[in-house]
């Protein structure tokens, strides 16, 4: 303990030195202004948006482009990161071949590049985090997954057994701090067909005043980001409407899907079409073997055959071989969704107008580029998967170029609260991380993606 209570001491006393020093604080450079902001102790606070996550990992050349360090970037001020060499945090998706268009989960993991930083990192996003881990969670057995058999060692790595996220934050004596956290909160229950539980909205607004609270005793600039519309994630929009062509083509209703309740739902292809019923990027492998006599998908899948299915039946065709819950969201799980959404960002707002913090929308900038696209420099992006260029081989984490467009938004943010200048980063001079334009999916568009190859998107 006397150790522990030492190093933040010289953690504190390194932080106030090395973020002090001129050398280190460009930022009067001529061309624009930061107005009332104050950037010279830049924090921020989260999960895997934070931390850059892309392609259900977390790797170094990622990393580089996370929000925070973009827009740490531009206003020049130090930003360090725990930063993973390539292929990064374990579990990351690559391009087998383009035709067909076939993924496959990388089996080699990177390590840790920069655990000897000797202060608390800037960037203290952890993948996987939810809104209590901010509180309470000091390493990968006191994280909130943890207790559903799922320990994060990520927090090991961000954490470094110095205290939690909220603590390590406040100990750096910030100036100006970013809090994009609480959306795996939802997005857990949404992945997973609903069969995650759902952080109460009671639950929620403690945390999340009580974050809010302890950042306002800063004195620290502040910004928020909100709840985006997770349901427009291409994770969520590729694989129905796919789905809804094949069987359209061979003049067939619909697919019959298990409800978490036990019974069963029916998904027209005009529900499909319409995104009213929501078939999980996860189902892809499983939309292949639609009618399926054989019980291929438990077979090749290794998943016990749920005692009330007959596989002697076409799969996903009739109720006795119903398509799997955790594959879907039906309308139900999504007015859940959409309801504790809003809920949650309510709380953000009404926590950001009685702190005189200002929000990031990331709710309306994803639903945005889920309809018409937005684009920038030139190039519009969009949540169709591969092809959009905003969201990486996960369908839920952005590009490194989708990470340039948040950093803008945030920039314009804190350009209109502060009365700042900041440039906004010319997003076509990011690399894109995934190059291609115009893949084809095949007949139905269904991209080939090993069963299993999802289960961690989120932790």
């Amino acid at each position: 303990m006397k150790k522990k209570i030492l190093f933040i001491a010289i953690s504190v006393l390194f932080t106030i030195i090395y973020f002090g020093c001129d050398d280190y604080n460009k930022l009067t450079a001529p061309g624009f202004s930061l107005g009332s902001a104050d950037f010279s102790r830049f924090v921020s606070i989260g999960n895997s948006l934070t931390m850059a996550e892309q392609s259900s990992s977390v790797f170094e050349s990622s990393q580089m482009y996370s929000f925070g360090k973009l827009i740490a970037n531009q206003v020049e001020t130090v930003y360090e990161q725990a930063t993973f060499s390539d292929p990064g945090t374990g579990g990351r998706l690559e391009v087998e071949k383009l035709e067909p268009f076939t993924l496959y989960t990388n089996p080699n993991q990177g390590s840790p590049t920069n655990l000897t930083y000797p202060a608390p990192y800037n960037n203290l996003g952890v993948k996987g985090a939810f809104l209590t881990d901010v509180l309470n969670a000091r390493d990968r057995t006191t994280c909130y997954t943890a207790a559903f058999g799922s320990p994060n060692p990520l927090f090991d790595a961000v954490l470094r057994g110095l205290g939690t996220q909220l603590e390590l934050a406040i100990v750096q004596q910030p100036t100006f701090v970013t809090l994009w956290i609480g959306n795996n909160d939802i997005l857990a229950f949404a992945t997973r067909g609903g069969l995650f539980p759902v952080t109460s909205v009671q639950s929620f607004s403690d945390n999340y005043n009580a974050i809010v609270n302890a950042l306002a005793g800063t004195g620290a600039d502040v910004v928020l980001g909100n709840i985006p519309d997770v349901k427009s994630a291409s994770f969520f929009r590729t694989v129905g409407p796919a789905i809804g062509l094949k069987l359209q083509d061979n003049q067939l209703p619909g697919i019959v899907y298990a409800k978490t309740n036990g019974t069963v739902g029916t998904a027209l292809v005009a529900d499909l079409f319409g995104f009213n019923v929501l078939v999980l990027l996860s189902g892809s492998s499983a939309a292949e073997l639609i009618g399926d006599v054989t019980g291929a998908y438990y077979t090749i899948n290794s998943i016990p055959v749920p005692p009330n299915v007959n596989t002697q039946f076409p799969f996903g065709l009739t109720p006795e071989n119903p398509w799997p819950n955790n594959l879907i969201l039906d309308p139900d799980e999504m007015a859940a969704v959409d309801m504790t959404v809003a809920a949650y960002n309510n709380i953000i707002e009404t926590s950001a107008s009685a702190k005189g913090f200002a929000v990031m929308d990331g709710f309306t900038l994803i639903r945005d580029i889920a309809g018409t696209g937005v684009t920038y420099n030139g190039i519009t992006y969009t949540a169709e998967f591969v092809n959009g260029g905003f969201y990486s081989l996960d369908g839920i984490h952005p590009t490194s170029q989708g990470y340039a467009v948040v950093a803008n938004e945030f920039i314009k943010v804190i350009n209109q609260r502060y009365g700042a200048s900041i440039p906004l980063i010319d997003v076509s001079t990011i690399p894109g991380t995934i190059a291609f334009k115009g893949v084809s999916m095949g007949k139905y568009g269904i991209p080939n993606i090993p069963h299993g190859a999802l289960d961690n998107v989120i932790f």
